[in-house]
């Protein structure tokens, strides 16, 4: 940890000062949203990208399951109503962009089982937090969090120097793109194309991202998620813009799934659906794998290289030659496919949809960060930036 980097209590003393102009907002945090604001800190040796948070308040996952929401737009104002009613700071021009990603899951030579994911984004995601909260009414955890859209104008030396961007990091539980329970419940997403699901059979509705709190929270096992993820009505976070997500969980006890919604169905998907036979493992990058929905890849509708293809299949054949690797081998898989920043294939790919590379340089993509999770240790790794030669490394206490 490098405190002198970005402590949250000196945060919140120099946002005291005059020229903070939220600094009297702070005072109508809970106590508890108070300490969980002051335990972020900067980690050291990541150039002031990572930050770790010990998320002590109540964060009323319980009563926003109950209430449901069904947009983006609706997450905000529940976020607002549960956890900053007085606040007078409104989260301003809300947007959702789509990720990349790629994720496998399989046994371990460590012992349990391990979930690999990379966390594709342009480059101009900067800030992260490995989030562990532990509820009252559910299971503890930890995941990662990309929280660089919801700060505004941060200081790159302690982004969290103001009042205004300290109340992002409140939303933070909501704000995890992948994560491990306490039972050894590992879950991610990843975008689709294509259209947006919007179930609408009379459950309450959540909306698609949230769905990987909503489970890590409450549930155990693989088939515990499904339950789950059926009690509501799925709505995609990218609905307005024709995209959608699908998931990947695996367990202690060596289950694994990827979930995807095809015409608002939910599909739940193993091994041999993906590959035509058994194997202890499973894949996911950025195309669909239902059968009858997937892209027939010989049509040649998409280039081969495109919707995350070569990815499924570098992993497909890494986990092949070893089912079963450890958690050092599982970053190695990560590293042989993650999204090299301004690479000759995106290049090319921007100059398809007639964007000049060298005037979008805050668009071109890489792999921000790549986590492998662990459910015997309950432990999570992770390299940023594709720095693979940094490992971070962290636990569910």
């Amino acid at each position: 940890m490098n405190g002198l980097c970005c402590m949250a209590a000196a945060a919140l003393s120099a946002c005291g000062a005059p020229s903070d102009p939220d600094a009297d907002n702070a005072e109508k945090w809970s106590p508890d949203q108070r300490a969980s604001v002051e335990s972020i800190t900067a980690v050291e040796g990541s150039d002031g990208h990572l930050f770790e948070m010990n998320y002590t308040a109540d964060y009323k996952l319980p009563e926003m399951m109950k209430e449901g929401c069904g947009s983006l737009p609706e997450s905000l104002l529940l976020l607002y109503k549960n956890l900053l009613p007085e606040s007078r700071i409104l989260l301003q021009n809300a947007s959702t962009q789509g990720v990349g990603c790629s994720t496998f899951s399989s046994a371990s030579s460590d012992g349990g089982y391990v979930l690999g994911r990379n966390y594709d984004y342009p480059v101009k995601g900067n800030y992260y937090v490995v989030v562990h909260t532990a509820p009252e009414h559910g299971y503890k955890s930890v995941g990662v969090a990309d929280v660089s859209a919801l700060l505004a104008d941060p200081d790159p030396e302690n982004p969290f120097s103001t009042v205004r961007n300290q109340e992002m990091a409140i939303f933070a539980p909501f704000s995890i793109l992948d994560g491990i329970n306490e039972k050894g419940l590992m879950g991610s997403f990843m975008q689709l194309e294509f259209e947006a699901t919007m179930q609408d059979r009379g459950r309450t509705p959540m909306l698609s991202n949230w769905m990987l709190r909503v489970v890590l929270d409450n549930c155990a096992t693989v088939d515990e998620a499904i339950a789950m993820m059926d009690r509501f009505d799925v709505r995609s976070i990218f609905q307005n813009e024709d995209m959608d997500l699908h998931y990947i969980y695996a367990d202690a006890n060596g289950d694994r799934v990827i979930i995807e919604y095809v015409d608002n169905e939910m599909h739940v998907l193993r091994t041999p659906d993906l590959i035509g036979e058994d194997a202890p493992y499973i894949m996911s990058t950025n195309f669909y794998l239902t059968p009858g929905r997937r892209v027939d890849r010989e049509t040649g509708l998409w280039e081969k290289k495109e919707l995350g293809y070569w990815r499924f299949d570098v992993l497909c054949e890494s986990l092949k030659a070893n089912p079963t690797p450890s958690k050092a081998e599982a970053m190695d898989y990560m590293k042989s496919v993650r999204i090299v920043f301004n690479d000759q294939d995106e290049i090319e790919a921007m100059k398809r949809v007639g964007l000049d590379p060298e005037k979008f340089e805050d668009w071109s993509w890489m792999s921000l960060w790549s986590s492998v999770y662990n459910s015997e240790d309950l432990s999570l790794d992770l390299c940023i930036r594709e720095n693979y030669d940094r490992k971070f490394s962290f636990k569910i206490d």
